[in-house]
């Protein structure tokens, strides 16, 4: 059978009207009882009753301030009053036998205010006796005090709040029994706004319904609290087994209600904590198999802080003031707004509502529950060992100061400020990181930047045009803007998963990738200004010194000096396209070291045998490498076309890896390499290579030498 509108909205707004009627129900009772117009206090001698306010035209006769001694009704039998008359919650006594007495004298108060008339009897601080009639009258709308209209607020509130949460997932088992709380919250709260703003007393009978409905809306409220922890985030039993909380503690509701109890601490108030208990130590539970999962522990640590925050100040602003006498004890109608921080606190937990950005008010929550339980926790001890009420408060200040606010600093900097590390360490390794030459080892080491600032489990490449940021999957994933050409990232599951990332850690990465795109646009001018200047000095030696050397190969021609001007030539020609080149393929840089070197064994009657692998790579090589290698490929030639005059030269290319491997043997008028005076040559060879990162190796055969050049090109 559908209860509820299939659409939310429309579902929502018939618990609305639902809670309203409720509510209007209520307030209807609450005027229907008899008015005396007279609102009265407990004296500060607590053994009377004052008059505070006179709200009746029927009785402007009665001064203010007087002590009321008694009342006599129409049948002359006179009633005294007592101060415990007007005690708001019946629960302040410890036995059953204490409350049945406090009932039969509601009962007969009640029939007296029922009467057309009646006298009161005062005494005034002199102890001047006085009387007065009054005559009764109907309770208006404008006498309901605002603490009545407080606890209507607060039921409706918790009830729309628990039903909104419920009817956008109705199919899950946490927000089934959130939304039970927020009825139960009701059933408890309406019956209390009505008898603890009673104007001086209602029929007993119906005064211990109220009570009763009291109890079984606090009782069930705990259940489904229990149950709630009990099936979110994760289901530790299954639902049926939830139907164990109302049977057993209905039962021990029912042992309260029908005074089976030995009295009220059996009957409620242990009913209560246990429930409250319970819910505590499912929810360690629940800390413990959410371990690995943030989202989860956020939405548990949220809302479990909103419970312990919301009954602890509902316990402070009780014990606080009934037994420390810290300040004034609020009427307990106020004092159930605080459960309305629960409510926001859980459904904010079950929606994971920005959960990203609560950590630090869960954290403050705390604390500020571990000021209260250690002013509250000394001021009792002290009291308890016979220190006057004043020097206890003043001692139990002095050394929560003392003890508290350190204390709480260094928690707040260990647990909260502890992930803001200082930009400023930072920017050495910003700097190393735009420097970078590789553009895969710039990615790369960006990466691994922001894996050691965030701690992500991980981490994912967006690319270039990527335009999300900030926090994102309800705090699981933080998107890092790009910066310069490094591309965007997607982190997920911050500090190895323990938590979520928040709006901090959002502009935190947002600044460094930022800061970054500025030092790589400072290391962009830079280079600008270098290739502007090699420009510059290529012209420079093309025009003049490029110039000078083609006149002297056209002054030399025919002589044997001309080779080395036309070597000069390509050396410089070599220089040149260092300084102002583009990359060029590795097969095409392979093919003019191979055309070069046969115009030059061909020069010297030397034959030249060119071997290279069909399985080079298609990758490009920078003009500084291609440069380098070019001239110690010459540099080579040149060496065994000069010392051994060989027949043949054997060049072998290939690829190990990530490395190039050029082989050159030759035959001739050779010697053993250990007898070898390394002359500017070879020093020049080795050096060069070594600024690619590579090395030489020498070795000789019987006929033949080979020298072995390895050089990293990825």
């Amino acid at each position: 059978m559908q209860l509820l509108p299939r659409r939310p909205a429309y579902a929502l707004l018939f618990i609305a009207l639902l809670g309203l009627l409720f509510a209007a129900g209520v307030v209807r009772f609450a005027l229907q009882q008899p008015w005396l117009g007279v609102h009265f206090v407990v004296a500060e001698d607590g053994e009377t009753l004052r008059v505070s306010e006179v709200a009746s035209p029927f009785s402007q006769h009665i001064p203010l301030g007087v002590n009321v001694q008694r009342f006599i009704p129409a049948s002359g039998v006179s009633i005294d009053v007592l101060p415990t008359d007007l005690i708001e919650e019946p629960d302040f006594f410890d036995s059953y036998a204490e409350m049945s007495h406090f009932f039969a004298r509601q009962s007969v108060l009640n029939d007296m205010l029922h009467e057309q008339q009646l006298d009161i009897v005062w005494q005034d601080q002199q102890g001047i006796e006085g009387r007065a009639t009054i005559v009764m009258g109907q309770r208006p709308l404008s006498d309901l005090p605002v603490v009545f209209w407080f606890q209507l607020f607060s039921g409706l509130a918790g009830l729309l709040i628990a039903g909104w949460i419920y009817l956008l997932r109705k199919d899950d088992w946490g927000t089934r029994m959130f939304g039970l709380t927020g009825l139960f919250f009701l059933i408890c709260i309406f019956p209390a706004a009505i008898y603890s703003t009673r104007e001086l007393a209602l029929q007993g009978d119906t005064f211990r319904v109220l009570a009763s409905l009291n109890h079984f809306g606090a009782a069930m409220f705990g259940c489904a609290l229990v149950a709630l922890f009990l099936v979110y985030p994760r289901r530790l039993v299954r639902p049926r087994i939830l139907l164990v909380l109302p049977l057993v503690f209905g039962t021990w509701l029912a042992a309260d209600i029908f005074r089976w109890a030995p009295n009220q601490n059996w009957g409620s108030r242990i009913l209560v904590s246990l429930e409250m208990l319970l819910a505590i130590i499912f929810a360690v539970v629940q800390w413990r198999k959410t371990r690995g999962q943030p989202l989860e522990r956020a939405a548990l640590r949220w809302f479990t802080s909103s419970v312990l925050l919301g009954c602890s100040l509902f316990i402070t602003t009780t014990y606080g003031a009934s037994v420390l006498g810290l300040f004034p004890a609020p009427q307990q109608g106020y004092a159930f707004g605080f459960f309305l921080i629960m409510y926001v606190g859980i459904a904010l937990g079950l929606r994971h509502y920005q959960l990203f950005e609560m950590d630090k008010w869960v954290y403050r929550s705390y604390l500020w529950i571990a000021g209260a339980a250690l002013v509250m926790g000394l001021d009792g001890l002290l009291i308890y060992m016979g220190v006057t009420q004043t020097a206890s408060l003043g001692i139990t200040l002095l050394v929560s100061g003392w003890i508290y606010f350190p204390l709480r600093q260094w928690l707040w900097q260990r647990i909260v400020n502890k992930r803001a590390p200082d930009i400023g360490n930072l920017l050495p390794e910003l700097s190393a990181i735009a420097f970078t030459a590789s553009p895969t080892e710039q990615q790369e080491r960006w990466a691994t930047f922001l894996r050691s600032i965030f701690d992500p489990l991980e981490i994912q490449q967006k690319g270039i045009e990527a335009t999300d940021n900030g926090v994102g999957e309800n705090g699981l994933a933080l998107y890092v803007p790009s910066g310069g050409t490094l591309p965007a990232y997607a982190l997920r599951y911050a500090g190895r998963g323990t938590r979520l990332f928040s709006s901090r850690d959002a502009v935190f990465a947002a600044s460094l990738s930022r800061l970054l795109e500025q030092v790589m646009s400072g290391r962009s001018n830079y280079e600008q200004g270098v290739a502007q200047e090699r420009l510059r000095i290529g012209r420079d030696l093309h025009d003049n010194i490029g110039a000078r050397l083609l006149k002297l190969i056209h002054h030399l021609r025919g002589t044997s000096n001309a080779d080395i001007a036309r070597d000069a030539m390509n050396d410089l020609r070599t220089s040149i396209a260092a300084l102002d080149g583009q990359p060029v393929p590795l097969h095409n840089a392979l093919a003019d070291w191979r055309a070069e070197a046969g115009a030059r064994c061909d020069v010297a009657n030397c034959r030249l045998q060119w071997q290279q692998s069909d399985l080079l790579p298609n990758i490009e090589l920078p003009p500084r490498v291609k440069a380098t290698l070019e001239s110690v490929m010459r540099e080579i030639i040149t060496n065994a076309l000069k010392h051994a005059t060989p027949s043949h030269i054997h060049v072998e290319i290939s690829m190990d890896a990530s490395r190039l491997q050029v082989s050159v043997e030759n035959d001739g008028d050779i010697a053993d390499p250990l007898t070898w005076k390394e002359g500017y040559g070879l020093r020049n060879i080795r050096g060069r290579l070594a600024e690619l990162e590579g090395s030489l190796s020498i070795s000789a055969a019987e006929s033949e030498v080979r020298l072995t050049l390895i050089v990293p090109l990825i």
